[in-house]
């Protein structure tokens, strides 16, 4: 009768080897090596934010007390992948006064290292708008001050919501057709 090899338990421990220098030095580099596999996990940002630049805004057609700005927006991927987003809400300020907020449910992608343009509607209650479009209407500039906040819902890797704040100038543009 022949006799079979003996199976041995993958995780099988020999007591007797924790007393040898051989396996102590094993266990201190395995801990270390555990450590540092622990530690770049924990600094790995896997997404860089996006930038975002107003482009340029320009006036809709009214509609009774709501007007509609049409805001052009760029936005700049940084990451070398395609980055998806979600749903963006935002808020704009004009000349340092809050003119006005909305939101886009497109989902849309920017591209690995790329570039796109989108164009949000903004809808201005003249009512409360009225005192920041007199006073964007009525200037000399041909450039403003604004200031955005961009939320977006990243798709990518389950993140989330990101933010974005950003401070420039824009051009006024002519009405829209």
């Amino acid at each position: 009768m022949k006799q079979g090899r003996r199976l041995v338990p993958l995780f099988y421990v020999n007591k007797s080897c924790f007393k040898g220098a051989l396996c102590m030095r094993l266990t201190t580099v395995i801990t270390v090596l555990f450590s540092l596999l622990l530690s770049a996990c924990a600094a790995f940002n896997p997404i860089e934010k996006p930038q975002v630049a107003i482009t340029h805004i320009k006036m809709a057609p009214g509609n009774g007390f709501q007007q509609q700005l049409l805001v052009g927006l760029q936005l700049d991927n940084p990451n070398s992948f395609a980055v998806n987003l979600g749903r963006l809400r935002y808020q704009l300020s004009l000349q340092g006064q809050a003119l006005a907020g909305g939101s886009l449910n497109e989902s849309f992608s920017l591209p690995a290292n790329g570039r796109t343009q989108i164009v949000v509607p903004v809808d201005v209650n003249l009512l409360s708008g009225i005192g920041v479009l007199r006073a964007v209407m009525n200037s000399m500039q041909s450039e403003l001050d604004y200031q955005l906040s961009l939320t977006a819902a990243v798709e990518n890797f389950g993140l989330g919501d990101i933010t974005i704040n950003k401070n420039g100038k824009v051009g006024m543009g002519a009405a829209a057709p």
